[in-house]
């Protein structure tokens, strides 16, 4: 009943903050926290650098983010995602190679531990140093008060990714009207606050991965999540580029007393 009881309640932050209404239904099951040994990959997850026309940029493992350092939980810098998700992935690069398009990841599954960094963050003085380029007109705690992060992600859950695209041909990406995190109301898919082409590009990016089964949050243009992902479980294993796959069944972590 407990397990129950905590789905509930992320059930429904998720629904709040990460979708709005479009989600069409909770996830059926899902669990708290689960450990993997020391450098293996849940047999459910692969690196995405393995697939074609997907290139990996990961903001977090890197100084080139709100927060300014490298984030809790990313050692690495190959993308992770559940195999799933990863599919829905391969099959929305392979529609977009014979238009001459690819795609750029800049985030997939994220550890839980980097989502208490980005609290931890919001929590000390601001000092400006990421502000104007990241959330110039709100202040920390608009970040949470604005539903652009929430307490718990899709990411965690090794279903969601920030995605932009790119051309194949030139290597350049698409002007979308923004970066990513660029965390203001200008980054809302269908924002009219950009040029008619950054736009249609966003819309683009929308298309085709709604296609794959890839759900948009609407508040940013970068991020989508697989729907129908049933179960979920919440995971915090570091993202590292050496971990091993691993057959075994993911062990749950004890409770502390």
């Amino acid at each position: 009943m407990k397990y129950l009881s905590l789905f509930s309640c992320v059930a429904a932050v998720l629904l709040t903050q990460c979708s709005t209404t479009e989600i069409t239904a909770a996830p059926a099951k899902s669990a708290v926290s689960y450990a993997v040994e020391e450098g293996a990959l849940p047999a459910d997850f692969c690196y995405l650098d393995e697939l074609p026309n997907v290139k990996v940029d990961l903001k977090y493992s890197t100084c080139d983010n709100f927060v300014g350092c490298p984030i809790d939980g990313y050692e690495g810098t190959r993308a992770i995602l559940r195999k799933d998700t990863a599919r829905a992935v391969k099959k929305v690069a392979a529609k977009l190679a014979k238009e001459g398009l690819g795609l750029v990841i800049w985030d997939a599954y994220r550890p839980a531990r980097a989502m208490a960094h980005f609290r931890r963050w919001s929590r000390r003085p601001e000092d400006g140093s990421t502000k104007p380029t990241f959330y110039p007109n709100i202040t920390k705690q608009g970040i949470y008060d604005g539903r652009y992060i929430g307490k718990v992600s899709e990411h965690s859950w090794g279903i969601a990714v920030d995605v932009t695209l790119y051309d194949i041909d030139t290597g350049m990406e698409l002007d979308m009207g923004g970066r990513h995190d660029f965390l203001d109301v200008s980054s809302s898919t269908e924002s009219t606050l950009v040029t008619p082409q950054q736009r249609a590009n966003r819309l683009k990016l929308r298309e085709v991965m709604a296609a794959a089964g890839m759900r948009n949050y609407r508040k940013e243009w970068w991020h989508y999540f697989l729907t129908n992902a049933s179960p979920v479980v919440r995971h915090d294993f570091v993202v590292r580029d050496d971990l091993k796959a691993t057959q075994r069944k993911i062990v749950k972590k004890s409770k502390k007393k």
